[in-house]
């Protein structure tokens, strides 16, 4: 099964408020992130496309040549979400945050081979009460609710939680699951291990 991606990206000078620190180090990190994230799933055979949905302007130009961008006027992360949902017609979709440091190739693929399972599908954030990825395998079922409680609302319209028994896909699950908002947040993550980008930039502090 071949998959497209749908990266939702919130401009960079507003990313990351929770992050108690200056606005153009937060700014530098959720690019940093994001360049992570994006290094994952360029290199990941399962993804055929990448569209990246974003209001920052500074990523025109600035991103991998095979990441089709979408500069938009967001209109908030779920109605950015469908405007790149839209655009896939009925092909097989994962919507995944841009916030994702710790996400690699093998842990992505992990999350595609388990999703092949369900028709419809989510990963949870670490904390159990978000979501860091949501996937159909039809774009036009994919029914985005990110936001304040989002696991549950994704669970309760049907979309099953992937999860795994096994101890080498539950560690690789563990980074597709490890999103960054806040101080502690950004700790697990070191903990856990980060992509280039994001150690680079936190090795300069």
């Amino acid at each position: 099964m071949q998959w497209s991606a749908i990266v939702p990206v919130k401009a960079s000078s507003t990313a990351k408020s929770r992050l108690q620190t200056n606005a153009a180090w937060r700014a530098e990190l959720s690019r940093a992130f994001l360049s992570d994230a994006l290094s994952a799933l360029t290199s990941c055979p399962q993804i055929g496309r990448i569209l990246v949905v974003t209001d920052d302007t500074f990523l025109q130009g600035n991103l991998d040549p095979s990441v089709e961008i979408t500069v938009i006027a967001s209109e908030g992360l779920n109605q950015d979400i469908n405007t790149g949902l839209r655009l896939l017609g009925d092909s097989p979709v994962a919507v995944i945050t841009g916030d994702l440091p710790c996400l690699t190739t093998s842990s992505m693929a992990v999350v595609l081979d388990l999703a092949t399972q369900y028709p419809r599908s989510f990963v949870s954030d670490s904390q159990g009460l978000g979501t860091t990825m949501l996937l159909a395998h039809n774009a036009s079922t994919c029914v985005p609710m990110f936001g304040v409680r989002s696991h549950a609302k994704h669970a309760q319209a049907g979309f099953m939680e992937i999860a795994s028994d096994s101890g080498l896909e539950s560690g690789l699950l563990a980074r597709a699951r490890r999103d960054v908002d806040t101080a502690i947040d950004l700790w697990d993550a070191r903990r856990i291990g980060v992509g280039p980008a994001t150690s680079a930039l936190l090795d300069d502090l």
